[in-house]
């Protein structure tokens, strides 16, 4: 009997975008008629291994249809075979590796398997491998573990001694490492062989590496690596006639799956079953998946086009290798006029502003505006907007609003602040309080009629082409859409924080004058009947879309976006360019990539300024933060105050917030007046200084739908050191020991104990490995988080929501 069983990792989640929507990475089609599972299932069929699990997370029927019973692979088995095995607590939020938790679930599975050795590897694997090589060398060199390496790429791919794995299973609950690289990477007195494949190996990881290996395949030098007759990749079988190459078809370089039928030019490109490409259509470098058209006359090149989409004749799709076009599965493409899209928003900077909901609607219309895109931008006339800006906005026209048994008068302003065109609503009766916003009950009713108010005016516009509503003072639009006339104009809900939804009386709904509203309680949820209502849904990092499906994240609005999931969308939000450190006149000195050194001097000079010793060699952790506890303050704390005691280093925050947090912070200040520096007030210090002058930036956050903080010390060149949730696991990528890579520190668990040891960590490489040290930090400087990058998703979205 084989003595080599494997777990398959389905729950790793990956930066493939509209890819893996709705399917897992495993499912995804891969080179014309195979899916990407079918390279570990093949391996390790043809290495003879009869017992196999796969552990998934999500929506993993698509894989379960591919997989069937294992039949392809010869796992139909009456003794072992092929197991899914999903999730049964559905609170155990998936992580970037399967956990020892996860495999807890199903401990009788491992109790009741027989073989001596384990592999677990990924489903996102592109090789050819004999298991049986790495099982014989990990015998040999008597290894705790073996780990599977191409060349100095980690494909996380272990194998371990059954009865081992089994005892960090049964006592997951009381070790520091959650999965196998956390085990590898720190586990004291832990054997480690490096097993290293010399033959192609690709991890699909994001659009660039799914495209990449797909072209690499066209290769006849890497094919044969992988397509072998010895070795054979299999995959669910499916009947279709032979391609058809008409009159007009030329192909050249490419793999053309049965079915197609080719009339066009193909050139460099993998074509999947069915597909038809119609006469004076050509398609470059692109992958086109089964049952896509592609019509006459339009031109493709460097794109990914999932499953049954149109491309309509004459149109235009251009990406290119580090950034293709990406088409999710069924998209009609047509060759858009420019767009108009409305904004709608309860606020924008720089007319006002109270947090990052103005930041983003601010520089994403600005943005779009420069990628071609026609934006308007339509807010309440505040009080304080005319206190600052009166004289430069144009009188317009005024019309009336019924709201409730009352007539409302209205009147719109208008500005152009870079390009962007801004339409304010005047309403003495409303808009006129001191603050933006006054407490729920006035705020519902404030927000229930500017969002009639914008229905009412949309007749004086331009054609408008989309809304896009954000948050739930403007979640009310789509039903009142509906309810006069607008039917056809599509929305798209942005959800900025879940945690905001305007909760109110059911008489908001009688005062709009929406009829047919089935009422089941007393009160309504204005972002809960958006969610409902809109064409379609984003909130701003791929990450927390994926945690809003848990109550500790999406709270009571859960079952609503579940039954929404197809058309909610994940878009990491970008930061300005303006932060920048080679031009920011804030400075004590100027500083970029290639004079990483000039950094020293910010940090001397915040050290002097905040009055504290000024030391290259201390270590020095920086925040710019709201003082609340969804920031990680009751972890940070107590983190914070051993860590202080213990090791040589500073601490700076500059922020406000609640005051038990404030005065637990004045108490660590008091208890080390040499260490720690507190600007409470964001007009106490200068972020920029913090930012340029620490060596990390902390964010421990428990919630962080994106975050900004991160991505701006990112291009400073301070490391963030950071959870893994929201928008921080998008945007840092953890430094790994062993490959010397990622851009900054992060753990998992909300613990103040892993807290302190990450940060540990960053302090043991800034001390004793100033090569790494200064490696990281330029790696940091060249990440991409801009506002043209998140520009571009939501033209694509646009398009998407606005074409079918």
């Amino acid at each position: 009997m084989n003595n080599l069983m494997a777990v398959v990792d389905a729950t790793c989640q990956l930066q493939l975008d509209l890819l893996t929507l709705h399917r897992m990475p495993g499912a995804l089609p891969f080179a014309g008629k195979f899916r990407l599972i079918d390279f570990t299932l093949s391996s390790l069929r043809n290495s003879q291994v009869t017992n196999v699990a796969i552990f998934p997370y999500g929506n993993y029927r698509s894989l379960q249809d591919h997989v069937g019973s294992g039949k392809r692979w010869d796992l139909d088995r009456r003794r072992d075979g092929l197991f899914i095995l999903p999730p049964k607590n559905l609170n155990i939020l998936p992580s970037t590796h399967l956990s020892f938790q996860r495999m807890y679930e199903h401990l009788e599975y491992f109790t009741r398997s027989k073989q001596k050795y384990v592999i677990i590897t990924a489903l996102n694997i592109v090789w050819n491998i004999d298991f049986n090589d790495v099982l014989k060398q990990h015998i040999q060199t008597e290894a705790d573990v073996t780990e599977v390496m191409y060349e100095n790429i980690r494909n996380y791919t272990f194998i371990i001694a059954r009865e081992l794995l089994m005892e960090y299973i049964k006592t997951y609950d009381t070790l520091e490492y959650r999965n196998m690289p956390e085990l590898v990477e720190k586990a004291q007195n832990l054997k480690v062989f490096i097993y290293r494949h010399k033959k192609y190996t690709r991890t699909i990881t994001d659009p660039f590496n799914y495209i990449k290996c797909n072209l690499d395949m066209l290769s006849f030098d890497i094919g044969r690596q992988i397509f072998r007759e010895d070795r054979p990749i299999l995959s669910k079988e499916k009947t279709s006639p032979p391609a058809l190459y008409q009159h007009d078809a030329r192909v050249d370089d490419s793999m053309v799956s049965s079915g197609a039928i080719i009339n066009g030019t193909v050139i460099h490109s993998i074509i999947g079953r069915d597909v038809v490409i119609k006469k004076g259509a050509i398609v470059k470098n692109s992958v086109i998946m089964p049952g896509s058209l592609v019509e006459e006359n339009a031109y493709i090149e460097y794109a990914i086009l999932d499953k049954e989409t149109i491309v309509k004749e004459k149109t235009v799709l251009l990406g290119s290798l580090r950034e293709p076009y990406l088409a999710e599965k069924g998209r009609i493409i047509t060759g858009q006029n420019r767009l108009h899209i409305l904004f709608a928003a309860s606020e924008s900077y720089p007319f006002v502003k109270t947090g990052g909901l103005a930041d983003v609607v601010g520089s994403l219309s600005r943005n779009l505006i420069r990628q071609g895109i026609d934006v308007t931008v339509v807010l309440p006339l505040y009080k304080k907007i005319k206190d600052s800006f009166l004289s430069s906005l144009k009188r317009e026209e005024g019309k009336r609003v019924a709201y409730g048994d009352v007539s409302y008068f209205i009147r719109k302003y208008s500005t152009i602040y870079k390009k962007v065109r801004y339409i304010f609503i005047e309403s003495h009766d409303f808009f006129d309080a001191e603050q933006i916003y006054a407490g729920d009950k006035l705020d519902t009713n404030r927000f229930a009629f500017f969002s009639k108010a914008v229905v009412a005016i949309l007749q004086d516009l331009p054609e408008v082409d989309l809304i896009h509503l954000h948050d739930w003072h403007t979640s009310l639009i789509p039903l009142l859409l509906k309810q006069f006339g607008y039917h056809d104009l599509k929305t798209l809900l942005t959800i900025h924080n879940i945690d905001y939804q305007g909760i109110a009386s059911t008489e908001i709904i009688k005062k709009l004058g929406i009829s047919d509203f089935v009422f089941r309680s007393d009160t309504i949820n204005f972002l809960e009947l958006g969610i409902y209502n809109a064409t379609k849904l984003s909130t701003v990092s791929p990450t927390y879309r994926s945690e809003l499906r848990y109550e500790y994240y999406g709270k009571n609005l859960t079952d609503a976006l579940q039954l929404r999931e197809r058309d909610f969308y994940g878009i990491l939000n970008g930061v300005s360019s303006s932060f920048n450190p080679e031009n920011d006149r804030l400075l004590y000195a100027n500083y970029g990539i290639h004079s990483v050194k000039q950094k020293q001097k910010n940090k001397a000079f915040l050290q002097s300024k905040m009055s504290l010793s000024v030391s290259n060699e201390t270590f020095v952790i920086g925040m710019v933060t709201r003082i609340v506890e969804q920031k990680g303050f009751d972890i940070l704390i107590p983190a914070l105050d051993d860590l202080l005691g213990e090791e040589d280093i500073q601490f700076i925050l500059l922020g406000t917030g609640q005051k038990q947090y404030v005065d637990k912070l004045y108490e660590l200040e008091k208890k080390y007046p040499d260490k720690v520096r507190l600007n409470i007030g964001y007009d106490s210090a200068v972020p920029s200084h913090i930012y340029a002058g620490s060596d990390v930036f902390l964010m421990p956050s428990r919630v962080e739908p994106c975050g900004l903080g991160q991505m701006i010390a990112l291009a400073y060149g301070t490391l963030p050191i950071v959870r893994d949730t929201g928008g921080l696991a998008d945007t840092i990528q953890k430094y790994d020991p062993i490959t010397k890579k990622g851009n900054g520190f992060k753990f998992y668990n909300y613990d103040a104990i892993d807290l302190k040891y990450t940060i540990l960590e960053a302090l043991n490489i800034f001390q004793n490995e100033p090569s790494v040290w200064e490696t990281l930090i330029q790696r940091a400087m060249k990440s991409d988080n801009s506002l043209k990058k998140m520009a571009l998703k939501y033209i694509e979205l646009y398009k998407t929501t606005i074409e079918n």
